[in-house]
């Protein structure tokens, strides 16, 4: 029997007594038609995850907790072009799922989507949300750091310690193989439309290696999963 899992975003220990969130109480109750003394897991995105039982009125009680880990021994850093709607939702969902420990959205200049600071605040939400939905799904204890909507060009000054930098582009000359084992990566994918010559050029500039994917042009929300399940074939969970 699969036991369901929840993401608390509470500190949590054994024998707290912790309530449900809303949606996944009716989630429990509702669809799943669990009653008091299922078996549950619970976590909350810092590490680990606490044996739990269901109780009446939406609440657990947490029981014994277990220090174990689903995490890639390859971080690897998202940098998104932000797309519309289900493609970004997708995304995100397969980029957890797939090991990326942080996603960064970003602005460029051929994004589709424009938000202002309001409803880039309330997209913030609803990705966060979708992340740890998929954490649930996916049995990862640790939820991706998801970064604030930023510019590309502010992104790209921010190197993230020893990681290796590859920006995917058609006209790249070096296949992910050849560049080397990597201690962690920083991937960039551009929006619908790509990133510009320019936007790349930049990249490489920051220290980016234009890599190719293949002789196909691939969508925006398949190109970074397909690095990623790449890369975790290479060097990170399916090496």
């Amino acid at each position: 029997m699969r036991i369901p899992r929840v993401f608390v975003d509470l500190p949590l220990a054994a024998g707290r007594e912790v309530a449900l969130p809303k949606e996944a109480r009716q989630h429990m109750e509702r669809v799943l038609r669990l009653k008091p003394g299922h078996p549950v897991i619970a976590f909350n995105g810092q590490g680990g995850q606490f044996s739990a039982e269901l109780l009446g009125g939406g609440s657990l009680r947490l029981l014994a907790f277990e220090d174990s880990s689903s995490e890639s021994p390859l971080p690897v850093r998202l940098i998104q072009g932000i797309s519309k709607g289900e493609r970004m939702d997708v995304t995100l969902q397969k980029a957890t799922e797939l090991g990326a420990t942080r996603i960064s959205p970003v602005t460029t200049g051929r994004s589709v989507v424009k938000l202002d600071e309001e409803r880039a605040e309330r997209r913030h939400g609803r990705w966060s949300g979708i992340l740890q939905s998929a954490c649930e799904q996916c049995g990862r204890n640790v939820l991706p750091q998801l970064d604030e909507l930023k510019r590309l060009d502010t992104v790209l000054a921010e190197k993230d310690g020893n990681a290796t930098r590859i920006v995917l582009a058609p006209e790249g000359a070096s296949s992910l193989a050849e560049i080397g084992r990597p201690l962690a990566l920083e991937v960039l994918i551009g929006p619908e439309g790509g990133l510009s010559d320019e936007e790349i050029a930049t990249a490489i500039d920051r220290g980016f290696t234009a890599v190719r994917l293949g002789p196909r042009i691939l969508r925006t929300e398949t190109a970074g999963l397909a690095l990623l399940a790449a890369a975790q074939t290479l060097w990170g969970d399916f090496a």
